[in-house]
């Protein structure tokens, strides 16, 4: 097949696709959409189709890793629910499309894969810009939750972008000739750094906590000085189990209660109405603080109205009874959830409420400490009432007991491309999981999703598409590729990551940049 175009034509068209590609993955669906519908026309318009596949079925690398999408279609033969199975394989065909056109193209050269470079941090900058103004309200819009603040991508998705993001920029830093340009690129990765702490994303850092660990180690490790590598060594140690030990207080806030003599609770307010105490409610606190003692909810409601033009006994703005809202903030201040209590919370506490901040500590939209703190409240609910309904963290301890349990039933091949929704929805009926239906999703672990729908035999199927690929190419001490690899596979951990468009572009794209297109001097 002859191309009606020039080569050259059809270079330029591959190059602009994958500019479009980078811009879309943080900024727009349909952009990422779009630029692989011209990838895969302008691949099959250029012509010597025959070469391009045999050039591929000789490259072992591109072969292994493109299989992913092999397994899905596999798995399409002991399947029930096609209609599913058709629109997940319709969101993975980037892992297929992605390495076979990045494998088989010319040859680009460094200035354009760092142009490519440029551009997908500069659309990070623009697409963390947006999320900015409307975190501190000059973009109007609607948002309650910190995670609201991702328009364009789930805020996850984007948080593993940024991640990328900041290390593209170190390599850029590292790179550059001119001192003005190593500042330009300092002051982008701050930036990046400052941001993925606003955006509280846990994943995200937790990734790029665990590449910075795996570089400093290795760097650490090779140092030929004994003394001081352990010096080293020992100074990291100690900075991570002084973290670790504070991080760790956060988290188990809610384990150290008041001391309450139960015995001797005030029976009435000083407006001499009576309190209501639950003293068989101990496993709800805030704070340490028992959120159901010393509460007279006729008070609360009458001086709530006074203050507030939302209703008490309705919802705060992310869905949640504003009553018990009101009760745990109060709890979280130490006050008595009455009218001398709602007397000492400011306008900015009631606003606060009214947006469903349940604890004084969250106050600030973004918070780490307060993030670390909520999900402290989750763990300690879910150990002594089995409530992980509308928790992110405790709602993953069922989806993950889920997954198990269905890998146990179908250890080998698992359930199929199609059937892995109606596998969930039958083993959370078979163990009558807590879980209300609106919060029974899939396992939220690639590693667990691929068990799931392939058996053991699927899962080191997957493990050897993102293992081989590396060690075949030697990329293993190539910067950007194994910063690219750790923040996927940490990411895998608590995330079907390859279940999203924007998930499967993430990985897809950047494994077969990096791979097949971009050679960054090893280090």
């Amino acid at each position: 097949m002859k191309s009606l175009l020039p080569q050259k034509a059809h270079y330029y068209i591959y190059i602009f696709s994958i500019i479009l590609l980078v811009i879309g993955m943080p900024l727009s669906k349909f952009l990422m959409s779009l630029s692989q519908i011209i990838l895969i026309c302008n691949w099959v318009l250029s012509g010597h189709l025959k070469s391009k596949f045999s050039s591929f079925f000789n490259n072992k690398a591109a072969l292994v890793l493109s299989s992913l999408l092999l397994l899905h279609f596999i798995g399409l033969l002991y399947t029930i629910d096609y209609a599913y199975a058709y629109g997940d394989l319709r969101i993975k065909v980037p892992l297929f499309i992605l390495p076979l056109i990045l494998s088989t193209s010319p040859a680009l050269p460094k200035k354009i894969t760092d142009l490519i470079l440029h551009l997908f941090v500069g659309a990070i900058i623009v697409a963390s810009a947006i999320s900015t103004l409307i975190l501190f309200n000059v973009i109007h819009r609607h948002i309650v939750d910190i995670r609201n603040i991702s328009i364009f991508i789930s805020h996850i998705r984007f948080a593993l972008l940024v991640c990328i993001a900041v290390f593209i920029s170190i390599y850029l830093m590292r790179g550059a000739t001119q001192q003005k340009l190593k500042i330009v690129y300092a002051g982008i990765t701050a930036w990046l750094l400052l941001f993925l702490v606003l955006m509280e994303s846990m994943t995200g850092i937790a990734a790029l906590i665990v590449v910075v660990a795996v570089f400093v180690i290795y760097k650490i490790c090779r140092l030929k000085q004994a003394a001081l590598k352990y010096s080293i060594l020992l100074v990291l140690v100690g900075i991570t189990v002084y973290s670790g030990s504070v991080i760790y207080s956060v988290l188990t806030t809610e384990e150290k209660t008041d001391v309450v003599d139960f015995t001797k609770l005030e029976p009435a307010t000083k407006q001499g109405n009576g309190y209501y105490h639950d003293t068989t409610a101990k496993a709800y606190t805030e704070n340490g603080h028992y959120i159901w003692l010393y509460y007279c909810e006729s008070e609360l409601k009458e001086e709530w109205q006074k203050r507030s033009n939302m209703d008490f006994n309705w919802k705060d703005k992310k869905g949640n009874v504003l009553r018990f809202t009101l009760a745990r903030f109060m709890t979280s201040k130490n006050l008595r959830k009455d009218a001398e209590g709602m007397k000492q919370l400011s306008d900015d506490d009631i606003r606060a409420v009214e947006r469903g901040v349940v604890n004084a500590d969250y106050q600030n939209i973004s918070s780490i400490k307060g993030r670390l703190h909520e999900l402290g409240w989750e763990i300690q609910m879910y150990k002594t009432t089995g409530d992980a309904n509308d928790h992110s963290l405790t709602q993953r301890f069922e989806y993950w007991k889920a997954a198990t349990g269905i890998i146990a039933t179908h250890p080998l091949i698992g359930v199929g491309t199609g059937d892995i929704k109606n596998a969930f929805d039958e083993q959370y009926e078979k163990t009558n999981s807590g879980l209300k239906k609106e919060f029974r999703f899939r396992s939220h672990n690639q590693y667990l999703s691929m068990a799931v729908a392939f058996g053991i035999i699927g899962l080191l199927w997957f493990l050897i598409t993102l293992i081989y690929p590396m060690i075949k190419l030697n990329k293993t001490f190539d910067f950007l590729y194994i910063t690219f690899f750790i923040v996927a596979t940490v990411s895998f951990l608590t995330e079907d990551t390859l279940e999203t468009q924007a998930g499967v572009n993430f990985y897809a794209f950047f494994n077969a940049f990096f791979l097949f297109v971009h050679n960054s001097k090893k280090d």
